[in-house]
């Protein structure tokens, strides 16, 4: 596409710049075309490893690590302490992250749904997911591994 067109299932985080926060938020809705396996018991590193490349691939990342903090809803303006303004980065990165959470939340399957409940934070339900399954599953790979 030496044209500068991009089609809607194209458009990745990293074009950010040159698009809107409303395109970001697009991306992440047409995540499921790229993560293509719903997590379960029995497929932990399939999906992680599709997943991982996703966030990385989408400079998303951040999302999951903290590298990425919400910014504050309000920022001073100039020298008086005072007089706080609302911060525009605020309310799109909330979009946006809340949009990534949905994806997340929407790459579980039914049986591991339960393991993000409760958790309002992507990193939470990351580490909840990882840590309820990612022992087995790397267990499971040795066995499997070793029967070989």
């Amino acid at each position: 596409m030496g044209d500068g067109s991009v089609n809607s299932s194209e458009r990745t985080v990293f074009d950010a710049p040159l698009l809107s926060v409303t395109s970001t938020v697009t991306t992440l809705s047409t995540a499921h075309h790229f993560i293509s396996v719903k997590l379960t018991h029995r497929n932990f590193l399939f999906w992680r490893a599709q997943v991982v490349s996703f966030l990385n691939g989408h400079d998303l990342m951040g999302f999951i690590d903290g590298t990425n903090p919400c910014p504050p809803p309000t920022i001073s303006s100039g020298e008086e302490e005072a007089l706080r303004l609302p911060n525009p980065a605020y309310h799109p990165w909330v979009r946006q992250y809340q949009a990534f959470l949905s994806m997340l939340m929407s790459s579980l399957s039914d049986e591991v749904m339960p393991l993000a409940i409760g958790h309002h934070t992507s990193r939470a339900v990351w580490t909840a997911v990882t840590s309820a399954l990612a022992s087995s599953s790397r267990s499971r790979s040795l066995n499997l591994l070793g029967q070989l």
